[in-house]
């Protein structure tokens, strides 16, 4: 009887040992489905957070703030930004890492985004944070201009028309204070001077026609890189002439334009870019805002010709080729140095331009 008893009380404490391993084994899966969860929604977190931090950066890389006098505005070094995004919030920081004694060169940046995840469901505290960078180049809307006209074609056929060229920066007649420096009027190669030059009003600096150098030298001192520009450099807006266009877009013309507008007013804005020659022909006005550039030759055709900003003929001559020299058959052609309109053409190509293969999704680790 007694033996019995025992096994009693032995069948007990067995019982509750089993319920208890049972319940342990069955709270450690409940732990760990639980901890996959927060693993699985931790990990989603961090994906929306990276691109929180990314859409922050593409934003900031995308956006351009300009003065009064149409000048780019370069940011600050470590000057901080807060961007607001769908899904939280970025903060973006740039840090110059490499300043050119030339100015007119563009500076090296990094710049880093810290992505915010929000779910205002959860309190304004970050869900989860994420840190990205990318090297970028930073560039100004401005050019290397030689004179109002800079013909590295030269410019010697000047038939029977008259007009102006003006070295002068008109932009101080309308908005002073958002001039440039005066240059000269005319820059051509040597032996490269036009005649009939009484009949036309120059002003700029002295001399007011510039001679010197070869085609190609001259070409050259532009600055302007000529195949980067025609071969994929610049994205254009336009690949025919916009004819009525004042949206300051960019226009890439391959090969020759021919442009006859008829009579009427032919204007346009922008930069045009024609990789061959240009022939503005026709009984109307031709009136161009903004910046010419032509790889041969101009032919200045029209009854009367008017560009406020800065034009340049015979790019094709860093390449190596000759030009045909340039003409005006016209009877007035009216060029004018106005930095603000060069300015404004070039305001699409200002800010930042994403250096290949350098976007970083891990700087917090770097």
């Amino acid at each position: 009887m007694q033996g019995m008893r025992r096994e009693d009380g032995f069948a007990l404490p067995m019982t509750i040992f089993v319920l208890a391993m049972v319940t342990i084994m069955l709270s450690a899966v409940f732990v760990r489905v639980q901890m996959d969860r927060r693993v699985a929604e931790s990990s989603g977190d961090v994906v929306n957070a990276l691109a929180v931090a990314e859409s922050g950066l593409q934003t900031y890389l995308g956006t351009v703030n300009f003065d009064a006098c149409y000048r780019a505005i370069r940011p600050l070094d470590g000057d901080s930004t807060r961007i607001n995004v769908n899904g939280g919030y970025a903060w973006v920081v740039p840090h110059v890492i490499q300043k050119p004694a030339d100015t007119l060169l563009p500076w090296k940046y990094v710049v880093r985004s810290t992505g915010y995840l929000v779910d205002p469901t959860q309190g304004s505290d970050p869900q989860a944070v994420r840190t990205v960078a990318q090297f970028a180049y930073w560039q100004r809307n401005s050019m290397e201009v030689l004179a109002a006209f800079t013909a590295a074609n030269g410019l010697v056929q000047m038939a029977s028309s008259s007009g102006a060229f003006y070295g002068e920066d008109v932009t101080g007649w309308w908005l002073p204070g958002c001039e440039d420096p005066n240059l000269p009027a005319l820059r051509v190669p040597n032996g490269q001077r036009p005649n009939n030059l009484s009949r036309y009003t120059l002003n700029g600096t002295s001399p007011r026609v510039r001679e010197g150098g070869s085609g190609k030298w001259v070409a050259d001192l532009t600055k302007i890189d000529w195949v980067e520009s025609i071969t994929g450099g610049i994205e254009p807006d336009y690949t025919s002439f916009p004819l009525g266009s004042m949206d300051f877009g960019v226009t890439i013309i391959e090969g020759d334009l021919n442009i006859n507008f008829g009579s009427g007013w032919g204007m346009g804005s922008g930069i045009l870019i024609v990789t061959e020659d240009l022939d503005v022909n026709g009984s109307s006005w031709f009136y161009w805002l903004g910046v010419v550039l032509v790889g041969g030759e101009i032919e200045w055709d029209t009854y009367a010709n008017y560009v406020r900003g800065a034009v340049v003929s015979g790019l094709y001559e860093q390449t190596g080729r000759n030009a045909d020299v340039g003409d005006v058959d016209g009877n007035y052609l009216y060029v004018y140095h106005d930095s603000y309109y060069v300015r404004r053409a070039l305001a699409s190509l200002a800010g930042f331009a994403p250096m290949t293969n350098t976007w970083i999704d891990n700087w917090a680790s770097y």
